[in-house]
């Protein structure tokens, strides 16, 4: 089961806003005051499966100005161009790729951010949150088309947050994804694992 979640880029954005703003949503989502820092990692790499090169932390200056959702010239082959990267959650192992696209002229002129979580319950709520956010601060669509969480599907970010959220209550970070992904009844205790744990 594939298991992305989507927002199109409506507008260009800031990885710090991105940053910011998916923070905020997970908080909002889990009813919670506080949650853990994401970071932004370029040039991870894999064979394989396995991480053979941890990458570079983009720093704060960085994050502010790169950004997603601008043009990204084509490929020499023809393909759609595309950004690479990934997002670690402070503390834990658990992390989300993004992928952007740039689909011109195919999905009409707007990029998109494909977040692809670790399959557990912190990656996916953390992918969640991220693909609101970028819908929601650009004015872009949300796309749910492979784990489905609400049936039938909605594309406004704001509407599936209000829809979703958590009352607040105690717990740590990691029992409240387990108990926001369980309260979907259809995804049968999906994903199982709730982290991968700490570091």
């Amino acid at each position: 089961m594939s298991v992305d979640l989507e927002a199109t880029l409506a507008r260009p954005i800031s990885l710090a806003e991105l940053v910011t703003a998916a923070r905020a949503t997970l908080a909002e989502l889990l009813g919670a005051n506080t949650t853990p820092e994401l970071s932004v990692v370029t040039n991870r790499r894999y064979e394989q499966g396995r991480r053979v090169a941890f990458g570079r932390r983009l720093d704060p200056a960085e994050l502010r100005s790169t950004t997603i959702g601008d043009h990204i010239e084509r490929m020499p082959n023809g393909m759609p161009g595309s950004i690479h990267l990934e997002i670690d959650v402070s503390g834990l192992e658990d992390g989300v790729w993004l992928l952007v696209i740039d689909h011109e002229p195919e999905a009409g002129g707007d990029p998109e951010a494909v977040f692809s979580p670790y399959r557990t319950c912190v990656g996916v709520v953390v992918a969640l949150a991220l693909a609101l956010a970028v819908a929601d601060l650009t004015g872009g669509q949300f796309i749910d088309d492979q784990i489905r969480l609400l049936r039938p599907g909605h594309t406004d970010p704001r509407q599936v947050v209000t829809a979703t959220r958590l009352p607040p209550e105690t717990g740590d970070f990691t029992e409240r994804c387990e108990r926001y992904l369980r309260q979907f009844a259809h995804l049968g205790g999906w994903p199982r694992d709730v982290s991968m744990g700490r570091p």
